[in-house]
């Protein structure tokens, strides 16, 4: 269906890489401070949480038009969780933080709902080999 393409160069004298992407900004990106990089700089590890909160938001966004379920603002934290296993290094658990603020709607179900929804629904979540877990907190600011 789709192909996405990155290239990513480095030198053996400097710990930068630079990301790039056609028609996009490109990324300076180091390893982690854990693993002799740069705290101030993206790493891949910043990038794989990255791209699940996205991915997540931008798969909420598509259902709740799909379903007009009028929101006003979300945010997704997540924490991924890097551990040493028998085969080395590896993403075990995901802890997905969303709050998301909604107005004008008394039943919070249908958005509870579609939290879970979003998350099984990712595409990136999807594609991942680690455990995932929820955690939603809706706030009305209705005016009561």
């Amino acid at each position: 269906m789709a192909t996405y393409t990155t290239v990513t160069t480095g030198r053996a004298d400097n710990i930068e890489l630079n990301l790039t992407a056609e028609k996009k900004e490109s990324l300076t990106v180091t390893p982690p401070p854990q693993f002799q990089g740069v705290e101030d700089k993206w790493s891949p590890e910043d990038l794989f949480s990255a791209s699940i909160s996205s991915c997540y938001i931008l798969t909420f966004k598509s259902f709740a038009q799909f379903q007009k379920l009028a929101w006003t603002n979300i945010e997704v934290k997540a924490d991924a969780h890097l551990e040493k296993i028998e085969k080395g290094f590896a993403f075990t658990k995901v802890d997905i933080y969303v709050n998301l603020e909604i107005c004008c709607e008394g039943n919070v179900d249908p958005y509870l709902e579609l939290l879970y929804k979003a998350k099984d629904n990712c595409l990136v979540t999807k594609s991942m080999n680690c455990e995932f877990n929820l955690h939603p907190k809706i706030k009305n600011t209705a005016k009561k």
